[in-house]
């Protein structure tokens, strides 16, 4: 890593806990299948997620002059490694606990789009057949960091052309 990397704080860590814990609430809430009480977390798996979104915002300021990690692109790779490291685990006598990583990384990916595209509706912006192969996807199929993020990119350069008229001259 480049020598100008600075390890994130202890508080900014406890922050992102806090902000993924209140993510996993709102998905537990929102699903019959996963009490929020009943889901274990590796805290190990979670921390080394965290930590390697925050070097890959790192990379992209010192590698890509300056650029700035959009939420998309941030949530994009919290998609990413929650797939690959899968921190989450609930009993498994529950039929659905082997799909609970996905699931949450679904949830990461629709309330992104519900949070910036105003308009954004599951009938509308993502149909119940797209989400089926998201979710066939997000367990079978290689998917990098970067088709992730060029996954919810369109939604982000559709919510910039909505908010700035001038991008939309671009």
């Amino acid at each position: 890593m480049s020598e100008k990397y600075k390890w994130m704080t202890e508080q900014e860590f406890m922050e992102e806990i806090s902000d993924l814990d209140k993510l996993l609430h709102d998905f537990c809430d929102g699903s019959d299948l996963y009490p929020y009480d009943s889901v274990k977390t590796n805290i190990n798996a979670l921390r080394d997620i965290i930590v390697r979104v925050h070097k890959r915002k790192h990379y992209f300021k010192v590698f890509h002059n300056e650029m700035i990690t959009s939420e998309y692109k941030e949530t994009a790779l919290y998609c990413y490694w929650f797939l690959k490291l899968r921190p989450f685990w609930i009993d498994a006598g529950n039929t659905s606990s082997e799909r609970i990583n996905e699931k949450f990384a679904l949830h990461l990916y629709i309330s992104l789009l519900k949070k910036y595209n105003e308009d954004f509706s599951e009938e509308d912006g993502i149909n119940k057949l797209h989400i089926r192969e998201l979710l066939y996807s997000f367990r079978f199929r290689d998917i990098t960091k970067e088709s992730m993020i060029l996954m919810l990119e369109p939604y982000y350069y559709e919510y910039l052309k909505k908010k700035d008229a001038a991008f939309k001259m671009l």
